[in-house]
């Protein structure tokens, strides 16, 4: 075999290898991500059941908790996107807004007003969602 062919395996046996090397981190990195957005979903179905069944402390309890697991999205994935995400530029912004929207639903739950606590808190779900979704397997 030429040196041609010696560096054309090499090539092809260093390209197989960067595969599956690659892979393996990529799927666990969506793994990652997916759990910490499943944590962030259960929680806000925790915050969403207690807004309709417990008072206002109970409430904001869980929102914090809620605020707690999404900034964990965000501290983990906001500049180490996964894939899915990898040149979505509007990422760390969506994390910042729905940040913002807990905080906002956190003084709706102060003031008493379980509608508007329940809107802002369906519309915070509605975007974990899309997120779940997004970065969900191709079928």
């Amino acid at each position: 075999m030429s040196n041609r062919g010696v560096a054309r395996l090499v090539c092809i046996a260093l390209i197989v290898l960067a595969t599956q090397v690659a892979a393996p981190a990529d799927a666990e990195e969506r793994d990652d991500f997916r759990a910490t957005v499943e944590h962030a979903i259960v929680q806000y179905r925790v915050a969403l059941t207690t807004l309709e069944t417990r008072g206002q402390a109970e409430t904001a309890a869980e929102v914090h908790r809620l605020r707690g697991a999404w900034q964990a999205i965000g501290e983990r994935f906001a500049v180490d996107r996964p894939a899915a995400f990898a040149n979505d530029q509007e990422l760390p912004g969506l994390l910042l807004q729905v940040d913002v929207r807990i905080v906002g639903l956190l003084l709706v739950i102060d003031l008493g007003n379980r509608e508007a606590a329940r809107d802002a808190l369906l519309s915070i779900g509605e975007t974990l969602s899309r997120l779940s979704a997004r970065d969900a397997p191709a079928p």
